[in-house]
């Protein structure tokens, strides 16, 4: 395995998990629930140790809620994935080739509620405002490259698990454009699996929530390709104002977030040799279930052997994966978003 596809394995699992935490609604009030076996709990308390003396205190109570999407809502997203691997050739024990690989992406999007069928947003303005790539692949290693949908708005529209992109004028982007749309617009107007847990009851101030490991890895979209999930787990922490990214057209007053810590471990498969552990937070709206900020980082390794008649070779790459999304909600309504010159359905 060679440095261009460690950095697709370790990118491809910061850029699919920025890109479930961002977009994804709530469920339906009527959605059904998350289907967690009954051999892995759901929330375990922490300890708590008490002083000597004093007076226990009840625990802080948050009770999550939701609200249906609408027409005019607009997202506005900051994503960050950074790589940096060093990595090792070795041929018959013998060290052939060290090098050090950078990678780095970089999005600044927005995303626009244009039509909405039931529950769901069905059609969605996507613009990228910033959209630059670092990688060994690039002429300039060291550079932050310009990817093409940079300054370009795209249109999404959903049908079930049919997804549609076209470019301004109604076309289909090119192949390249295409493929970085569709890693945003996979997302769009799908259900947030962690929004299902969040509704099903309360949830204290430090307790933990352990995360199924097939919610895990439809939140984080982790396919066969980029491990299997050992652990997800969240523990809520504390409840904090919504930080605001910029000035907002709503007057609407922003919801509190709940700020959970994380913590996300995955395992070698058939598919793959990558294992990674990371630690970070993930902040949460208690008013609707919306993710407004995600940050992690830690150690990424992996290691492959192939063996022939002549020689053993091994490939083994180690480092640290860092991944940061801020998200900004704010509600233009139907008639201002018209006048941005929106085909409103």
């Amino acid at each position: 395995m060679r440095v261009a596809s460690c950095l697709f394995l370790a990118g491809a699992v910061g850029v699919a998990a920025c890109g479930r935490l961002a977009p994804a609604q709530a469920p339906s009030a009527g959605a059904p629930s998350s289907g967690v076996a009954a051999t892995e709990p759901l929330l375990t308390p922490l300890p708590r140790v008490a002083s000597p003396g004093a007076v226990p205190q009840p625990a802080q109570v948050v009770r999550f809620g939701r609200r249906s999407v609408r027409v005019g809502d607009v997202a506005l997203q900051n994503v960050q994935v950074g790589l940096e691997l060093t990595t090792r050739y070795t041929q018959s024990g013998q060290i052939a080739n060290e090098g050090q690989a950078t990678m780095q992406r970089q999005q600044r999007r927005r995303i626009e509620t244009l039509a909405v069928e039931g529950d769901r947003l069905s059609e969605a303005r996507l613009t990228f405002e910033l959209s630059r790539n670092q990688s060994p692949e690039n002429p300039d290693p060291a550079a932050l490259v310009v990817q093409p949908v940079e300054g370009k708005t795209y249109f999404v529209s959903r049908r079930g698990e049919e997804v549609r992109i076209t470019d301004a004028l109604g076309d289909i982007p090119p192949l390249d454009e295409f493929k970085l749309v569709s890693d945003v617009a996979e997302n769009i107007g799908k259900p947030n699996p962690l929004a299902k847990l969040l509704l099903e009851r309360p949830i204290a101030v430090g307790e933990r929530l352990l995360v199924s490991r097939e919610i895990a890895a439809t939140l984080l979209g982790l396919r066969d390709q980029v491990g299997t999930v050992k652990r997800f787990e969240l523990t809520l922490e504390r409840l904090e104002p919504t930080p605001l990214l910029a000035p907002r057209a709503s007057a609407e007053p922003p919801s509190d977030v709940a700020v959970f810590a994380a913590r996300i471990e995955t395992l070698p498969n058939d598919a793959t040799p990558l294992e990674l552990t990371l630690t970070g937070q993930v902040k949460i709206e208690v008013d609707t279930c919306r993710a407004v900020a995600a940050e992690f980082d830690g150690p990424v390794q992996m290691s492959t052997i192939e063996r022939t008649r002549a020689d053993v070779f091994q490939f083994s790459a180690a480092g640290k994966l860092s991944l940061a999304i801020r998200s900004d909600y704010d509600y233009l309504g139907a008639e201002r978003l018209a006048r941005r010159g929106a085909p409103l359905r």
